[in-house]
């Protein structure tokens, strides 16, 4: 053991030996002040073992002697009343009942309250020692002014001030309360609120603005960052902290805070979630996630992680994106038992070995070519992957009687008017028409683009912004809807609980965003004007692509018993006269031309309308390039 520790928790011991016994005599003594103490002595000193040795073992057990009281917040007040409570409570209970001497109630509770001052007043010194003991805030360093006196803002001060050697200095607050102007936080005044915000920067010589509400709308979060920017010089950075969905544990940190980017402008309303709800159904379960290495799947393994299973097998067809996830799963959860699988679901063979061998209860089916254009291209892989994969995970599934299979959708499958659309709807379908024994819960969640997965537009957009423009947009009406990835798979863990048989849920997506304004958004967070820094160009809609998405084939869905999620109906359909088409279409599918391929989907797709039908894409184009896309009519067929 150190050394330092020893004379730190020798002087500790001490300390509380002589507040210890201070309490005890002291609050005697000043109970009984009007009265001769001579003949009390003898049995004041046959209690004060008692009173130590109990004392110093509780305050042992609450942990007193390992807390770094130079870091001490308002939580350690809490310790140490209830630690000193206890000391007084316990041996206050063998003197009652068992001992010769029993003063008034009283005498305990003025103890408590002198042992609560010695010992809180004591350790909250080590704090204010160090305290006066750092070096004060550089002139130097930059200067933050924090929007948002709430607690967001008050944990990034409180961090800040906490670590007094960081380069920063925080010369107080703006805040749209008015109630709280003039007022201080951590000793740091609270200046006044947005409208005064220019004069506040400029007499205050502030280089960083933070905007501290993570809770706030994006629409909201967008009016707020125009208002800056019109005016605040170019000079001051702003800064923003991440929203509260994405929060690990809804505590802020000076490290969190971070420059703007989209996430921030498309953020929604907090939803909020159920953990024990979800950990209810995961925890001890063995639980495989199909597309593991994908956006979706990889968040899907870390928010299962969480939750304790038994054992987690991820399954993917991408040897590094499997290696990614795994290390990472496997540095932030260390006891968790991880079966990394490489490899294609569409594999039977394979698909049944690891059910053989790790019995899974409950599956995640992530796994899915999702490119719109690119499938276009390659009808017969969509059908391959998407279909094939999804038959033969859901056949393994079902005879292995797994508990729950959630299968995630998209909105792309509403009316499709793409292949990739279609495949995913045909997947719905199949999930429906699965038999299952009666004990287990087979469901669709379907939701729109998850923002920064692979093959998205926010990734491009991004792409085309750092390589100097243009911005290429396809219509300037065309409409998504978005979601953070983290959101999305809350909701469909969520989901996952619920117990209506074959449902297909609809997350609650919020208002579609148009592209064209987050475009332009995009090249004004990277500090360029739309259409003269950084040109906008429409290129018109991709073969498969809609101009406004859907989420219900019909009305708006049924509220379920949770918030966001809703309940809708899909088509009927001939579910035994669907199989066996199905059977044919997967026999067939690589010896069919990409005209027929295509008739064949929509025989058993009926409202697949291939809006594009005769238009592909030349093959340069298809990257984030940043150069202009054109559509083109195809030859030769």
């Amino acid at each position: 053991m150190p050394e330092q520790y020893l004379t730190r928790l020798f002087i500790l011991l001490f300390a509380d030996v002589v507040a210890i016994t201070v309490s005890y005599l002291g609050a005697i003594a000043l109970r009984y002040s009007d009265q001769p103490l001579m003949g009390l002595s003898p049995q004041l000193l046959t209690y004060l073992p008692l009173e130590l040795g109990v004392g110093l073992a509780i305050f042992a057990l609450m942990k007193m002697y390992r807390t770094l009281w130079r870091y001490a917040s308002v939580d350690a007040l809490f310790i140490i009343g209830y630690g000193t409570l206890a000391a007084t409570v316990a041996p206050a209970a063998v003197i009652l009942l068992w001992g010769r001497y029993a003063p008034h109630w009283p005498v305990f509770v003025i103890q408590w309250l002198v042992l609560f001052l010695l010992v809180g007043g004591g350790r909250f010194s080590i704090r204010l020692i160090r305290h006066l003991q750092t070096p004060g805030r550089s002139e130097d360093h930059p200067r933050v002014l924090i929007y948002g006196a709430g607690d967001a803002g008050e944990m990034i001060a409180r961090d800040v001030l906490r670590a007094r050697d960081q380069h920063y200095t925080i010369v107080g607050f703006i805040d749209d309360d008015s109630y709280k102007h003039g007022k201080s936080l951590h000793g740091l005044p609270i200046l006044g609120g947005l409208k005064e915000v220019a004069e506040i920067v400029e007499a205050k010589r502030v280089d960083e603005l933070v905007v501290a509400m993570p809770s706030i709308p994006g629409s909201q979060m967008r009016k707020i960052l125009n208002y800056l920017r019109s005016q605040l010089k170019p000079r001051i950075q702003l800064k923003t902290v991440p929203g509260i969905s994405e929060l690990i544990k809804g505590t802020v940190t000076f490290g969190q805070v971070r420059q703007f980017d989209v996430r921030d402008l498309l953020r929604r309303n907090p939803v909020e979630l159920d953990r024990n709800r979800v950990e209810r159904l995961i925890k001890g379960r063995t639980v495989l996630v199909s597309g593991a290495g994908g956006s979706i799947g990889s968040e899907i393994c870390r928010q299962v992680a969480v939750c304790q299973p038994g054992k987690l097998v991820a399954f993917d067809i991408s040897e590094p994106n499997l290696y990614e996830i795994c290390e990472q799963l496997g540095e932030l959860f260390p006891d968790l038992e991880l079966v990394p699988i490489v490899g294609d679901i569409a594999h039977r063979r394979l698909v049944k070995r690891v059910f053989n061998d790790h019995a899974p209860q409950i599956v995640f089916h992530a796994a899915a070519y999702k490119h719109v254009p690119m499938m276009q291209l390659n009808p017969w892989s969509a059908v391959f992957n998407n279909v094939t994969g999804t038959r033969v995970l859901l056949s393994a599934s079902a005879e292995h009687d797994v508990e729950r299979f959630v299968m995630i959708s998209t909105d792309k499958a509403v009316r499709p008017t793409s292949v990739m659309g279609a495949t995913k709807r045909l997947c719905e379908m199949m999930v429906q028409a699965q038999p299952h024994s009666l004990d287990s819960v087979y469901s669709v969640v379907r939701f729109g683009n998850v923002m920064g997965s692979s093959g998205s537009v926010i990734p491009k957009f991004e792409h085309q912004i750092r390589n100097g423009g243009p911005v290429t947009v396809t219509h300037r009406e065309t409409t998504r809807y978005f979601m953070l990835t983290s959101e999305s798979v809350q909701l469909v863990m969520q989901a996952a609980t619920l117990n209506h048989p074959d449902a297909t849920y609809i997350l609650d997506m919020g208002e579609p965003i148009k592209i064209d304004d987050l475009a332009r958004d995009m090249i004004q967070l990277y500090g360029y004007e739309p259409d003269k820094g950084i040109e906008v160009v429409y290129t018109g809609l991709r073969p498969g692509e809609k101009l406004h998405e859907e989420l219900y084939h019909k009305g708006n869905g049924v509220r379920t018993e949770i918030d966001k999620i809703w309940l809708t109906d899909s088509p009927p359909f001939d579910t035994e006269g669907f199989t066996e088409e199905l059977d044919e279409l997967l026999e067939s599918c690589y010896s069919l031309s990409r005209d027929k391929l295509i008739v064949f989907i929509r025989k058993l797709v009926p409202d697949f309308n291939v809006a594009e039908e005769g238009i592909v894409l030349r093959a340069q184009p298809i990257g984030t390039n940043g150069k202009r896309v054109k559509a083109q009519k195809a030859s030769g067929r």
